[in-house]
């Protein structure tokens, strides 16, 4: 199973954790990780690349985990849209395939 756990301070989201297997199909042929990989990976290149916002990005593949994590405030608002939008995703994801995805809400 996938497990999405997104970290807050209060109302404020400062990064997340995506890791697992889907385990809907076979490697290769599973569409459930394909989506969410998809969908971490756009996020984390968004908001390192594009954006340029203060994050940091890790991948474990040993563990099919990523990390993305808030290094310092970002005052344009684009951080917190991203990730309300990746969670937005993952949980649309979830609601379709519950035996392979969950996500968690922390605090931290």
């Amino acid at each position: 199973m996938i497990i999405a756990r997104f970290f807050y301070a209060g109302d404020l989201c400062t990064g997340c954790s995506v890791g697992g297997h889907a385990e809907y199909a076979e490697p290769g042929e599973d569409v459930v990780c394909a989506y969410a990989s998809s969908a971490v990976q756009t996020v984390a290149n968004l908001m390192t690349e594009c954006f340029h916002l203060p994050a940091a990005v890790e991948e474990d593949e040993s563990s099919a985990t990523v990390v993305i994590r808030l290094t310092a405030p970002d005052d344009s608002g684009n951080a917190q849209r991203l990730l309300q939008g990746l969670q937005m995703q993952l949980e649309a994801l979830e609601q379709t395939f519950p035996a392979n995805i969950q996500l968690k809400h922390m605090e931290v």
